[in-house]
């Protein structure tokens, strides 16, 4: 009988000073841990180019994030906070809401006196289905602010609208309410190396609920999975990446989301990628036995976290938590804007 698996297995004491509340002058400033089995170097990110060879495929998550957070008031002056988890049409949105009365069906709230109306469809429980009396997309452009993590205890600034998105964010990708935070160490200088040394490809997974939601208290369940998130392979990388795969080249994913992706798509009968718009809910924790990814560069996670559990499945649970109080030892930079870490083996296929 498997022994049960509990979120509070996963815990990490951090010092408040460690948590990274900016980023760095330069994106390839950040610190980058080697963890080779149990073995951790320390070095600067642009170490990520040392050893690559055309026998490495680097795959990126492409995704673009939008300005998601509507931040407005009530008639009688309380404030709301609207996150757009996902656009559904042109006027309607699935929300994660604060401050709003989800009682009333029809409300008129204001940004800067600006009035904003809306319907509410459907109460999903934790997320709620809005309709909006204009455009969602140029409603989001004009007043939406950046959707910073919650830990950093801020407002967003004009520098998080481009520090909190990766150089190779694609514009017609723009489906993302959080960054592929491990991609945001790429300058051009190094992407353009790493894409001259290797073989690099791109995907889009729209990161929401299923890579930043808390993990509910009590035991996890073997078959426990997470929140949908819909993501997208493109025939041709579908096709090269499985031939890849199946010569024995290494593939390296830039990131959990890459990571959910390609494991959720791989067919492992049949050696290949599956191709077009796919949905992943897969929740990757101990004993998963990874088919498709070899080595994953990623940031340092939130403790108690579906992505810290996911981690310890790829490069094993004490060595990475011994990997992870190193870093606390050696004062690096945690979460989204933190350094990262390159796990070059995965400890279990």
């Amino acid at each position: 009988m498997s022994k049960d698996i509990y979120k509070s297995d996963y815990d990490f004491n951090l010092p408040n000073e460690l948590i990274a509340q900016h980023p760095l002058k330069g994106r390839t400033n950040s610190l980058l841990m080697h963890v080779d089995g149990n073995d951790f170097n320390i070095k600067k990110f642009t170490s990520i180019s040392t050893g690559v060879t055309k026998n490495d495929c680097f795959i990126v998550n492409e995704t673009k994030v939008i300005k998601s957070r509507l931040l407005l008031t009530k008639q009688t002056g309380g404030d709301v906070e609207i996150f757009i988890l996902q656009i559904k049409s042109k006027y309607i949105g699935q929300c994660l809401t604060r401050g709003l009365n989800k009682n009333k069906k029809n409300q008129k709230l204001y940004a800067q006196q600006f009035p904003i109306e809306i319907q509410i469809i459907e109460d999903l429980g934790t997320e709620v289905l809005l309709k909006f009396n204009q455009s969602l997309q140029k409603l989001l452009e004009s007043i939406g602010h950046v959707p910073l993590p919650p830990y950093l205890k801020r407002y967003d600034n004009q520098n998080d609208k481009i520090r909190y998105q990766t150089i190779f964010a694609n514009d017609d990708k723009e489906n993302s309410s959080a960054a592929p935070t491990a991609s945001l160490h790429f300058d051009e200088k190094l992407f353009s190396k790493i894409c001259s040394l290797s073989n690099v490809f791109k995907i889009d997974l729209s990161i929401g609920l299923g890579t930043f939601k808390p993990l509910p208290d009590g035991p996890i369940q073997n078959n426990a999975e997470l929140h949908e998130e819909p993501f997208y392979i493109s025939e041709d990388v579908a096709r090269e990446l499985s031939q890849a795969k199946k010569s024995g080249m290494r593939m390296i994913a830039i990131g959990t989301t890459v990571l959910r992706a390609l494991e959720s798509a791989w067919d492992n009968n049949k050696s290949t990628l599956s191709h077009g718009p796919q949905s992943t809910k897969l929740f990757i924790k101990d004993g998963y036995k990874f088919q498709f990814v070899d080595s994953l560069i990623t940031n340092f996670h939130l403790p108690q976290s579906s992505l810290l559990m996911l981690v310890s499945a790829f490069g094993g649970k004490e060595n990475i938590l011994e990997a992870y109080n190193f870093a606390i030892k050696n004062k690096m930079r945690f979460f989204s804007y933190g350094d990262a870490m390159y796990i070059k083996k995965c400890l279990s296929k």
